[in-house]
């Protein structure tokens, strides 16, 4: 087509930025100048597809699509790391000016080894992500959104994608929908237009009940591409497939060689049109001025998903001289139009029937043998007819038995979905539990059981104690009655003591609880309220300090720790010495370590270390979960008679 509609667009080289864009490559939507479609060729036909904007021949709407891609920027698709902002990676794009070996290495990064293009991710398998990168293509061919298209197909969506609820391919939907651009896409990234839907129909079917004679006639075209190819490298035409005629073959100036059609396959075909791309590319290579200094692809470059043999086999095309190659072609021409006349015949053979039944003519009846010959004859042919039908019935006998493993198949893969689909669910509910438990208790082996999240949240519960006749109880009141026990367990354990100080504290102890009555109760709830408020200072204040490392309220950091100091040392001040001697100690031993900590946490967030900020947290975690878990030994001690 001509390019006089895209004279007001700035045709700019993807790669170095250069202003004389005279080449495109279709597969990466971008445009290029000389020196790096040079650099392009060289990576080969599975990696850029290269064509020249003046010269090489756009079908259909190819042209339109390639453009409409340039103008919307898909080129930060390929860029997107080097784009973003924040990115640790210290390369630079190229300038027109750099040598050509830098603009190959970033060419080689960019397009080969795609260091720096998008990827999409997700949390499920690899096989979930085909699925949901093709579900996204299937809506998105819909839509004139061509760029949507590009970025899922870059990424790695499958351009014949089958959908299984609605059994159609992408190619289906762009055709219904009458979107050619959306078409010129998925064919170049390798659309099948005979693939079928659910119901046997192609998307050239679908073109048909559109009666859109365009797309159409370029699905007819996509088809033989690559017999076109082949044909205009004999004699520069291509056929004329709206009159019926799909293969060209020029009659004169080549033979055909026996031998060699026995050796055509499907993988020689191939490499024969990469070959014959990389000569017609040559051509408008050499013909251009600026180009004839550069390096030229003297062969086809290594393909790294194919086998060294076959490599070398490519590589090997090269050697052929034109005439060589033209007889190969031909060839290849004359056996595809065999392999096709025979299709038609064989399709012909089944689908039309005869109108009247065959009829002998009198020279059969004459040539018929005696009555002697023919019993004998008859006799002679019943063994084979018997032994047909056994044959019959045993594959009819063999049918029915891979269609009962067929269904029983079926549905055992119909019991795999359904187990998949609890599976996933029970995994989607472990997930939103898991993400509710915090990640930093669960660091230096801490389960959610024994971790300092976990104390400080049974702490808060038991300290909410319902009202009781709609009037509020003391929270260690509440404690001391549940943890009570009956004077006959302090009888029997002070009696086995053995010792008279004991024996005579005990009868002290009743004589004055026989005297007060419920006055000792009250004594001894009175007794228990500072120790219990101490102990309840000390876990709202570390609450507010994990609070504050939290969230990251580092202001906040330091003064929290001076108050769980502070509580820390009025329930050590408030404790019998005796009793609580190694609590004590060991909270003291851990208590001057803390605020200290908490200060190395406050620096280190400032400078943005993290390896050290998770090393002092950690130390902080572990002071304050000493100091909690002491006061909850402390109140469970302190439950008990003094």
């Amino acid at each position: 087509m001509s390019r006089k509609n895209y004279s007001q667009n700035v045709e700019i080289c993807g790669d170095c930025g250069s202003l004389e864009a005279t080449w495109a490559s279709l597969n990466k939507g971008i445009l290029l100048c000389t020196q790096c479609c040079s650099v392009h060729r060289s990576l080969g036909r599975h990696i850029s597809q290269v064509k020249s904007l003046p010269k090489s021949s756009w079908p259909g709407k190819q042209m339109n699509m390639l453009m409409s891609l340039v103008n919307n920027g898909v080129n930060s698709i390929w860029e997107h790391l080097l784009l973003e902002n924040g990115s640790k990676l210290m390369k630079k794009k190229p300038n027109p000016r750099d040598n050509l070996e830098v603009k190959a290495e970033f060419i080689k990064n960019k397009h080969q080894m795609c260091t720096f293009a998008l990827r999409q991710t997700f949390d499920d398998g690899p096989i979930c992500v085909e699925n949901e990168l093709g579900k996204q293509l299937h809506a998105s061919v819909r839509t004139p959104n061509l760029e949507t298209s590009f970025k899922l197909l870059a990424t790695g969506a499958d351009p014949n994608y089958f959908h299984d609820e609605k059994g159609t391919t992408p190619l289906h939907v762009a055709v219904k929908s009458e979107q050619l651009l959306q078409l010129e896409l998925l064919l170049i990234y390798g659309a099948d237009p005979t693939c079928p839907d659910a119901h046997g129909k192609t998307p050239m079917d679908f073109a048909k009940n559109n009666v859109n004679k365009e797309i159409y006639n370029r699905l007819l075209e996509s088809q033989y591409e690559v017999t076109d190819s082949f044909s205009y490298y004999l004699s520069m035409r291509k056929p004329d497939h709206q009159s019926g005629l799909h293969i060209l073959i020029p009659q004169n100036g080549f033979f055909s060689n026996s031998a060699s059609l026995e050796k055509l396959q499907k993988e020689l075909v191939v490499d024969v049109f990469d070959e014959v791309d990389r000569r017609q590319t040559e051509a408008i290579w050499l013909s251009c001025a600026d180009a004839i200094e550069l390096n030229t692809v003297p062969f086809l470059p290594v393909d790294p998903t194919l086998s060294t043999t076959r490599n070398q086999g490519r590589q090997k095309l090269a050697r052929f001289s034109t005439p060589e190659l033209k007889n190969l072609v031909y060839d290849i021409l004359v056996d595809t139009q065999r392999r096709q006349n025979i299709s038609d015949k064989s399709l012909s053979y089944f689908e039309e029937d005869p109108v009247y039944d065959t009829v002998a003519s009198d020279e059969d009846y004459e040539a018929l043998p005696l009555q002697k010959e023919k019993n004998f004859l008859n006799t002679s042919k019943d063994i084979p007819v018997k032994e047909n039908n056994l044959e019959i019935l045993e594959l009819t006998k063999q049918l029915q038995i891979s269609d009962s493993t067929i269904s029983g198949l079926k549905a055992e893969v119909t019991k795999l979905k359904a187990c998949v689909e609890n599976l996933t669910s029970e995994n989607n509910d472990l997930k939103t539990k898991l993400s509710k438990i915090p990640e930093i208790s669960r660091l230096n082996g801490e389960t959610a059981f024994n971790s300092l999240d976990t104390i400080l949240m049974n702490q808060e519960e038991n300290n909410r104690v319902p009202p009781l006749n709609g009037q509020s109880v003391d929270d260690s009141f509440m404690f001391e009655r549940r943890s009570q026990r009956p004077s006959s367990m302090y009888e029997t354990r002070d009696m086995a003591k053995g010792t008279r100080t004991n024996r005579q504290a005990y009868k002290h102890q009743l004589k004055e609880e026989s005297r007060s009555g419920v006055q000792s109760l009250y004594a001894e709830r009175n007794s228990r309220q500072p120790i219990e408020s101490h102990t309840a200072n000390i876990t709202k204040s570390v609450q507010q300090l994990w609070r504050c490392l939290n969230t990251s309220n580092i202001d906040e950091c330091i003064p929290k720790a001076e108050k769980v100091k502070i509580a820390t040392a009025k329930l050590i001040a408030n404790l019998p010495r005796e009793m609580y001697a190694d609590i004590t100690k060991v909270m003291l031993d851990v208590l001057p370590r803390l605020q200290p900590e908490c200060k190395e946490y406050v620096s280190a967030f400032r400078e943005g270390d993290d390896k050290l900020m998770e090393h002092h947290l950690s130390k902080i975690r572990d002071y304050a979960y000493v100091l909690v878990s002491n006061t909850r030994d402390i109140l469970a001690k302190s439950s008990g008679p003094f």
